[in-house]
């Protein structure tokens, strides 16, 4: 395997040892005025992606009851995202060393703003999911711009409170778009949930104009159009092949098993190249970093442990409790609440505890919120939501902030650029297949509980009997049989529910073994020993 670089591009010198990467990328700013500057800018910037794909949930019946679109065609409003964010995610590296990290990042947001616009006028399905399109390929390399923009602009010491500090912010947009979606759309209408995105990237545009310094540039570095080309194959196979594959029975049907082969040949020719070329589109020498592999394994999981809830959550509401959509948006807050509180608490905590202690506690403290979720029934209360929510985002808060800090702390300056687009993409991607896997076990579960309940529905069951003192369950009669089915459906679908829980559970616990392979530079002690470098640009 050939791991070699232009040593004049990536600043890396090859030794009789190896390969040496030079530390030509850290720089931190004097002023702490200028530093506070670049991080609201830099939260306000990563915050608009997060906003843009969560805030579509919430207007997604509106969308489809005012184009007259079908149940599979509105589906590609938020697979048309996920698919361009996807894809456009990795390249944040390539463009922000070739570019310039902060020509990249202001034109991600003029981008971004210029096609929510364009949303709030758009007058059929098709203008809105190329607009959705345009929306994920600017908005997808945003936050893996703004990590490494934050982590040269602080010391080494101080990236544990930034980072719980940014990824607070950040954090507040999922939780904080269903909600305000619900209301814009029941106040005006669908096109005023993107339109109010507007000003929020004009404002964001004037932050980074005026806060966030150039970055160092390699001009002479080419793009690997062979590299991205396969991976784009790859990633837009894939996520196809999630979205269809629970409609069309998975692998019983040939697109599907199309899609898979083809997913998994570009894959493999994504990894032969970059392992072979001289400039690979990403840079794969990132994974021989162990604390930088452990934690992009612990952020994908915490990925699913993280938006797999958002999907759950209302949809259990909605469906087997008839809870209002606004109430539903105001329960995803919670979330939000205990993470701000975490954020706060870990801020104090970075300077006497260790990094993987706060990892480990963050993802150990989330299984017994899943846990408790698994207790729940057809009459949970908005109490019992709330507190789960609450913990859940306490979790998340610990486990953010750790895991960015740790993943970083060993890695080269020079490489923080790929490695921050693939942090960003691994989150995001196998939080979408994880999300698939349980959408397909609620499905499997629903059916198979059904029928195993349906069992009993027979003119010999006693109890159905005596149950059915009011004649509203009669078997005799069409009535009586829809309302048994109706049931049925409930109470299979809660049990559909409750087993996704318990695979939350149990993958909650499965990722804390993880934190004992962590070495010892991912500790608070080895980040204070940092040696700043100051000046005023890279």
């Amino acid at each position: 395997m050939n791991f070699t670089v232009l040593s004049d591009l990536l600043s890396v010198e090859p030794t009789d040892q190896g390969i040496r990467v030079t530390d030509e990328t850290n720089t931190i700013v004097d002023s702490r005025i200028q530093q506070i500057f670049i991080l609201l800018s830099l939260t306000f910037a990563a915050a608009l992606p997060t906003l843009n794909v969560t805030i579509a949930n919430a207007v997604l019946p509106q969308i489809r009851g005012d184009l007259s679109a079908g149940l599979e065609e509105i589906s590609w409003v938020i697979t048309a995202t996920l698919v361009s964010t996807a894809i456009a995610m990795p390249t944040a590296g390539w463009f922000g060393m070739r570019f310039g990290q902060r020509r990249v990042l202001i034109g991600s947001v003029i981008g971004f703003t210029i096609a929510s616009s364009m949303l709030g006028f758009a007058g059929s399905l098709e203008e809105v999911v190329f607009w959705r399109v345009i929306q994920g390929l600017f908005g997808g390399p945003i936050p893996p711009i703004c990590l490494p923009i934050i982590l040269r602009s602080f010391a080494k010491a101080e990236h544990g409170w930034v980072l719980a500090v940014w990824s607070g912010g950040v954090m507040l947009a999922p939780i904080l778009a269903p909600p305000l979606g619900g209301w814009l759309t029941e106040l005006y209408n669908w096109r005023f949930a993107f339109l109010f995105m507007v000003p929020i990237g004009i404002a964001t545009y004037f932050l980074v104009v005026a806060a966030i310094t150039e970055s160092r540039r390699h001009t002479e570095l080419r793009l690997d159009w062979f590299g991205f080309l396969a991976l784009s194959v790859s990633v837009g196979a894939t996520q196809f092949l999630l979205d269809r594959g629970n409609q069309v029975d998975w692998f019983e049907s040939p697109e599907i098993l199309i899609s898979a082969v083809v997913s998994g040949i570009a894959f493999y020719v994504f990894l032969v190249h970059c392992l072979t070329t001289r400039q690979p589109f990403v840079d794969l020498r990132i994974f021989l970093d162990r604390n930088y592999s452990v934690a992009f394994s612990c952020w994908c999981i915490s990925g699913i442990l993280t938006f797999a809830p958002l999907m759950l959550i209302p949809t259990l509401l909605g469906r087997l409790r008839d809870v209002p959509v606004e109430t539903i948006s105001i329960m995803l807050t919670p979330r939000g609440v205990g993470f701000v509180l975490g954020a706060v608490i870990v801020a104090r905590l970075i300077r006497i505890i260790d990094f993987r202690v706060l990892l480990a506690f963050g993802l150990a403290s989330q299984a017994p919120a899943f846990w408790y979720m698994s207790t729940f029934d057809l009459g949970v209360g908005l109490f019992e939501i709330f507190v789960a929510g609450s913990v859940l985002g306490l979790g998340e808060a610990f486990t953010w902030t750790a895991v960015a800090t740790i993943a970083f702390s060993t890695l080269p300056p020079s490489l923080h650029g790929y490695g921050a687009a693939i942090f960003q993409f691994g989150r995001f991607f196998l939080s979408s297949v994880g999300i698939s896997i349980l959408v397909t076990v609620l499905a499997r579960s629903t059916q198979v509980n059904h029928a195993a309940l349906g069992e009993n529905i027979t003119p010999f069951n006693e109890t159905l009997r005596l149950t059915n003192q009011s004649g509203l369950l009669d078997i005799g009669v069409v009535q009586g049989l829809a309302r048994i089915d109706g049931e049925l459906t409930r109470q299979a679908m809660m049990i559909g529910y409750l087993n996704d829980f318990w695979l939350l559970t149990l993958l909650a616990l499965s990722t804390v073994p993880l934190v004992l392979l962590l070495h010892g530079p991912a500790s608070r002690r080895s980040s204070e020993t940092a040696e700043p470098v100051t000046s005023s640009s890279t």
